[in-house]
């Protein structure tokens, strides 16, 4: 579960750090089972076997998102699964298809942002890492700072409750 705001930057390759709390959901071998390593690595390291992997795409301008590799596919799963006749998920599954890329992440946890996702999102040197449970998103720190929901966290609130009232409801019928 992805949670949290980390200030982090990125250098003159695009490169940004995974901050090390979130690693561990983009270890394909960790996740897999393959040659799990019984060693733990010290907090904010690595293990020695890590082989990192994610997948980036243009999120709600002027964003990127980021997410683990069985997260995705599952995400685009549950899109296909209702495309049908539906232009909306039609052209969001387009869009997100034509602006992902697959990155590894390397053994020291960063990754090279592709200079298309980097211009989308208009990052400078100082990005935000924001946690949204099932995937990150990456803010110029500016634009980050400047995002302010319309509605009040009070309201916010009770309209997530009537909606998870409504499908509690749902699934017991």
């Amino acid at each position: 579960m992805f949670v949290g705001s980390i200030y982090n930057s990125i250098d003159d390759k695009n490169r940004m750090f995974i901050p090390a709390k979130y690693c561990d959901a983009f270890d394909i071998r960790h996740l897999s089972g393959e040659n799990e390593s019984k060693e733990q690595a010290a907090p904010g390291k690595l293990r020695k076997d890590y082989e990192g992997k994610c997948m980036i795409f243009h999120g709600s301008a002027p964003s990127l998102y980021v997410y683990a590799i069985k997260e995705y596919e599952r995400f685009l799963s549950d899109l296909d699964s209702v495309r049908e006749g539906d232009e909306d998920v039609e052209d969001l599954i387009w869009h997100i298809s034509s602006t992902s890329s697959n990155l590894d992440i390397d053994k020291q946890g960063r990754v090279t942002i592709p200079q298309s996702a980097v211009k989308y999102a208009g990052l400078s040197k100082e990005i935000v890492t924001v946690g949204m449970i099932r995937n990150l998103e990456i803010w110029d720190r500016d634009a980050f700072e400047q995002r302010k929901p319309d509605k009040d966290v009070k309201t916010l609130l009770n309209h997530a409750r009537k909606r998870i009232s409504e499908k509690r409801t749902q699934e017991q019928e």
